[in-house]
């Protein structure tokens, strides 16, 4: 029987794993940590949870946009990570399909290269300078330690990301800081950036309201992955 092992920058995603995961059997739950974008941390818990009796490996949370034809919302399954050494890691080909065949018609998602980076990327250019190097469609700051972990392990990996920052869109300081070590929010953080650039007030609301738009994306998501995992065993 699967028993998955699930990596999420934030706590807020975790939550919407365990909200989900209640239904299921205590014994075949999900393991999930929130690691706060930190991929070291991300391949640490990874291999931890395989140590603990994990049969496979889930990077799941939301991600910047590098393909300018995503929006916020949109579910990205990698076909593969990108690492930033260059090499390229390998997902689960026959868990992505079934994933994509329990979503339904009335979900899509798109499949390609998502890019790791150890930084979060701010500006567009920084995402077009990605974009062109790696051909990924997203970027986030966990997929390539949970994938290393995978590899090293021997274990199956999925990738699932949905869109919060377009890749034309660059982000406000006071969103780079709003995420502890530990995938908590840090709302006082934000509130002191704020009081130093109250001109972010705006871009800041927008990065909140896509970030919202993709966990609610996340959520639709989650039944298909598990399902599929079991549907392979």
């Amino acid at each position: 029987m699967s028993r998955l092992g699930i990596i999420t920058g934030m706590a807020i995603e975790a939550a919407r794993i365990t909200a989900v995961a209640k239904a299921l059997p205590e014994v075949s739950r999900p393991l999930v940590a929130s690691v706060g974008g930190n991929s070291h941390e991300a391949e640490r818990t990874a291999r931890s949870f395989v140590v603990a009796g994990v049969t496979r490996l889930v990077s799941f949370g939301i991600a910047g946009g590098l393909e300018p034809s995503l929006s916020p919302g949109d579910i990205v399954l990698a076909d593969g990570v990108w690492l930033p050494d260059g090499k390229m890691a390998p997902t689960d080909s026959a868990w992505v399909e079934l994933t994509v065949e329990r979503m339904g018609i009335n979900r899509t998602a798109v499949r390609g290269i998502v890019a790791g980076s150890d930084k979060a990327l701010v500006s567009v250019e920084e995402k077009a300078a990605l974009r062109s190097h790696s051909g990924a469609v997203a970027v986030d700051m966990e997929s390539h330690g949970v994938a290393r972990a995978a590899a090293a392990t021997g274990k199956p990996l999925l990738v699932v990301r949905a869109i919060a920052d377009p890749s034309t869109r660059s982000l406000p300081n006071a969103a780079l800081v709003g995420i502890g070590s530990d995938g908590r929010r840090r709302p006082f953080s934000v509130l002191a950036e704020l009081v130093k650039n109250p001109l972010q007030f705006g871009a800041l609301m927008r990065v909140a309201g896509d970030s919202n738009r993709a966990l609610e994306s996340l959520s639709t998501i989650t039944s298909a992955f598990i399902e599929g995992a079991v549907s392979l065993d």
